[in-house]
């Protein structure tokens, strides 16, 4: 059997057996708690039984080949056991102990062995929790657990043991269907249990808590086929900062990459972000109980001028829409509510109806048949035990009899998390409705369900939506040495990349040749130990005649000879002077992603703005023509102040040949930059003026 085939055997098991003591008693209670009608058995040739269950000597001694088992002796101890299993026929084995890669030295030597010694087994971890499956009662877990049997709900794959334990205690009415804690991936990646997850019609939205991927490819490709059936896939990426990024490695000895590398990614698989545990926890429980919005457009009730502010400051922060009222939902909740309510959305209701659940539910449902896509509900329940929450449990029964005359996407929201007691939040899950907890992680939720939405169409209408699967990042062999500009210009030029023009000439000649060219004209020193010409004194502007040329030239080689360099060549290239704006493009290799285009605003707005957008390659036009506008500095390009347009399409067509150079010389490649790119008036062009290619081999 494939490991994949295993790893469904693993998840959906028949038969386990768990490796190991007296420690195994927590994770038999656990199994037997949630209901795993299977049968279990258990190795240890010092007792006759644990926890009530009879104890088998050996492996080999197991009745059959066990489709999942749980391990929890010693690093050591565990390669053995796996070696056994492996033999044995097992389909899979959740690897409990640490010391393995994580903490490098021995550790991997030992993580290497692990990996021999499990053939063709689903191998989770090592230094890992294990697997939960809550839908059959699989529980491959040392640690205490909060959940029960589940039918429907979201499945969380965490790369941290102890982020995968706390999910599981939530108080948020989540409905989880799977936890798989992976540890140090060594077998099984990411992205290997998205696949067998998504076979499972139960699991309506996957969560992710990761340091850092191992196989980007294989993760992108699993990607694709979650939003082919419509399964929202919500990540929190750990390791953005310097120190974080130190502690993922030492962590997990996943090594965390480029966070805008990381971003360009999700943007470009329709994957949503998230930055916190609480807005995953309330972005999953939207995708995993409401259908997707058909658009933007958000509907607000309250009872109360501060909830309509907030909610309507929170939802303009996401660029999410509060349509008008139609003049027949006027006329409607003129009738229903008092003279002194103001008709408009966000729409406070006021006290007036407050109780009423037929008035209530006639103004609910008023709004929703509205041209919103989604509707909101601000609700704060008193803090339970203070007293009576009647008139609150009616405003929930309201909603829930409006929603199911008008099925759109609906949400009760409270301003803090707290406000909103266990029994109406289950109330509201029953009957589809999100109980969002928190008014910021909450609107933050349903803008991300809206955005998944939009993205989800884009890639679907693509002819061939495989176009987005990204390529593995490898090492190139060989050192890598800096080609001179002049070389860089022809060799990216050949894709297309537009050029000034000019030529190359030794120093005898730089006047003939400026003479060619025309004037004015730009004079370079061209040499492959000349990376910084600015600073090098090696750039001369507006040279207007041919003894200008020549003086500017033979000062250029003193100055150059006294820093060392000898043999440089002279790029003469016709002045521009009509341009708009700069632009600058780049390439940068990264271990995990490969080469990833970059392109940002140039000049001397470089470092003051920071403004640049990523790109993972392959990529189309349409991306890179949408990345280019996200740019804040495209604004001085668009006939900023009375200013000519810029050749716009000029910039698009310069990145794909930057693009297409780079796909077809992937393994060499390490870096590129184009600084500046000149963009000219529209239907000019835009010109690249300097350029440095770093190869290898």
């Amino acid at each position: 059997m494939s490991k994949q085939d295993n790893l469904r055997r693993l998840m959906s098991p028949r038969h386990i057996v768990l490796i190991g003591g007296s420690n195994l008693e927590l994770p038999i209670q656990n199994t037997k708690q949630i209901g795993f009608d299977g049968e279990i058995w258990v190795v240890n040739p010092k007792y006759d039984e644990i926890a009530g269950i009879k104890c088998y000597p050996t492996i080999a001694d197991l009745p059959d080949a066990p489709d999942a088992a749980f391990v929890s002796v010693n690093a050591e101890l565990t390669i053995d056991a796996v070696a056994q299993l492996s033999e044995k026929g097992c389909g899979g084995v959740v690897c409990y102990a640490a010391g393995f890669a994580e903490v490098g030295g021995r550790g991997s030597e030992l993580q290497d062995a692990l990996v021999e010694a499990a053939g063709d087994m689903a191998l989770v971890g090592p230094n890992c929790y294990g697997v939960l499956n809550f839908t059959n009662g699989v529980a491959l877990w040392p640690d205490r657990l909060s959940g029960e049997k589940t039918e429907r709900g979201v499945a969380i794959i965490s790369q941290s043991g102890n982020v995968a334990l706390n999910l599981t205690m939530h108080d948020r009415s989540l409905p989880i269907t799977h936890v798989i804690s992976v540890g140090n991936q060594a077998v099984m990646g990411v992205g290997d249990y998205i696949e067998p997850l998504l076979e499972q019609d139960n699991v309506s939205a996957i969560g992710f808590y990761i340091e850092g991927l191992k196989d980007i490819e294989s993760f992108s490709r699993a990607a694709l086929k979650a939003v082919e059936k419509g399964v929202p896939l919500v990540v929190l990426k750990a390791g953005t900062s310097e120190i974080g990024t130190q502690l993922t490695m030492s962590h997990t000895s996943s090594l965390a990459g480029s966070d805008d590398m990381y971003q360009a990614m999700f943007d470009r698989l329709g994957i949503l972000r998230v930055h916190s545990l609480g807005e995953l926890l309330e972005t999953l429980k939207i995708a995993a109980l409401c259908e997707l919005p058909a658009g933007d457009r958000i509907g607000v009730l309250t009872c109360s001028g501060g909830d309509s502010a907030m909610l309507a400051d929170s939802l303009d922060h996401y660029n999410l829409q509060l349509p008008q009222l139609t003049d027949h939902q006027q006329e409607k909740l003129g009738a229903l509510l008092p003279d002194f309510a103001s008709l408009s959305n966000p729409l406070d209701y006021n006290t007036s109806i407050w109780g009423n659940e037929e008035a209530c539910t006639e103004v609910f449902g008023t709004l929703m048949e509205g041209l919103c896509d989604a509707t909101i509900l601000a609700l704060d329940f008193p803090k339970q035990g203070i007293g009576d929450d009647h008139e609150w449990q009616v405003a929930v029964n309201a909603m829930i009899a409006a929603h199911s005359q008008h099925h759109k996407t609906a949400a009760v929201i409270c301003n803090l998390s707290e406000l909103m007691p266990e029994n109406a939040r289950r109330r509201l899950v029953n009957a589809g409705i999100a109980p969002l907890q928190g008014l910021k992680d909450g609107v933050a939720a349903l803008a991300r369900l809206v955005r998944y939405g939009q993205r989800r169409e884009q890639i679907l209408a693509l002819d061939d939506s495989s176009q987005l699967l990204l390529r593995q990042g490898t090492e190139a062999e060989g050192d890598s040495r800096m080609l001179d500009e002049w070389d860089s210009k022809q060799l990216v030029g050949s894709y297309g990349l537009p050029l000034p023009g000019g030529q190359v000439a030794e120093l005898a000649d730089v006047a003939a040749v400026a003479d060619q060219i025309g004037y004015p004209v730009v004079m370079k020193g061209v040499s492959d130990k000349l990376a910084h010409k600015t600073e090098a004194g090696a750039v001369v502007l507006n040279l207007k005649d041919a003894d200008a040329v020549t003086t500017a030239a033979h000062t250029m080689s003193e100055s150059l000879k006294a820093q060392g360099l000898d043999n440089v060549r002279f790029l003469i290239e016709p002045m521009i002077s009509d341009f708009v704006g700069e632009m600058i493009i780049g390439l940068k290799r990264d271990e995990q992603f490969g080469l990833a285009l970059i392109v940002g605003t140039g000049g001397i707005l470089v470092n003051l703005l920071n403004d640049s957008a990523t790109l993972l390659l392959p990529t189309s036009r349409e991306a890179v023509t949408e990345a280019v506008g996200s740019l804040k500095g495209t604004k001085l390009l668009q006939g900023y102040r009375g200013k000519a347009m810029g050749d716009l399409d000029a910039v698009v067509d310069a990145v794909m040949a930057v693009a297409e150079f780079a796909t077809e010389h992937w393994e060499q490649v390490t870096e590129l930059d184009i600084n500046p790119l000149m963009v000219r008036p529209e239907g000019k062009g835009a010109v690249a003026v300097d350029a440095l290619v770093h190869m290898r081999g």
